[in-house]
């Protein structure tokens, strides 16, 4: 059965035995044996070799096996880079391997997100404090192409956890306005602050540490008060934090 299966293959493949014994590195008595006794078992391990050199999967010599759909038959310009791939030297099918080992690589990974660059304001300042300010000293930071940042900032301090831990960075965007609930970067007579921000019925704005623990660093500006009061942008955050 073998020796029949392995005729067929090399008839498809208009390759006679001898180029078999060349491409597979078998001895060509070995093969015209296999053939000719067709019901031989043949040595898994050559089967292997020559289903590498036929370019065929090593159940084709299984019938009685599922198998998958047989490989198509070369094209033509299939066997022309075959037939150029034979003709080069060692170094020259190394670089072939090289090529072929990085495209399949390449076509296996999943294309990695589109970036963009946004500026990452590092300075903090006292806890809870950040330092978005235009003109400040930046690094780049990459984010997503669809991500709605404008900036990123660096927190400082312990009165926004759990939500935004000490030393972490917050993406901010200046493009949405804030309801209440929403954290943002704030400049508050001179002190730029990481807060929660709120407006009630009589128009007071509450600025509210997510720490409860620091509820001490809240911030309330009357409506009639005479205090600077300036937001930066909304920190994007998973979901709204619920108010105190």
């Amino acid at each position: 059965m073998v020796g029949s299966i392995l005729q067929q293959l090399l008839q498809e493949r208009q390759l006679s035995v001898r180029e078999l014994s060349r491409l597979a590195q078998v001895p060509a008595q070995t093969l015209y044996s296999i053939i000719k006794r067709d019901s031989v078992k043949v040595n898994p391990e050559l089967l292997q070799r020559l289903s590498q050199a036929l370019q065929v999967p090593v159940q084709r010599f299984y019938p009685t096996l599922d198998e998958p759909a047989p490989v198509p038959h070369p094209s033509e310009e299939e066997w022309e880079l075959l037939h150029r791939y034979r003709n080069l030297d060692a170094p020259g099918r190394r670089v072939i391997r090289a090529v072929l080992e990085a495209e399949s690589a390449r076509l296996e990974d999943p294309a990695p997100p589109r970036q963009r660059l946004i500026p990452l304001y590092a300075t903090p300042a006292a806890a809870g404090y950040a330092s978005p300010v235009e003109g400040e000293d930046f690094v780049l930071h990459s984010v997503p192409e669809d991500s709605p940042a404008d900036f990123a900032a660096r927190i400082s301090g312990q009165s926004m956890e759990p939500w935004i831990a000490d030393g972490s960075i917050v993406l901010v965007t200046r493009r949405s306005g804030l309801a209440d609930g929403d954290v943002g970067l704030f400049f508050v007579d001179g002190d730029m602050l990481c807060k929660q921000y709120c407006r009630d019925m009589v128009g007071a704005v509450h600025l509210f540490s997510l720490n409860r623990a620091y509820a001490d660093a809240d911030r309330h500006i009357p409506p009639d008060s005479s205090s600077t009061l300036c937001c930066y942008g909304k920190v994007l955050l998973p979901r709204r934090p619920p108010l105190p």
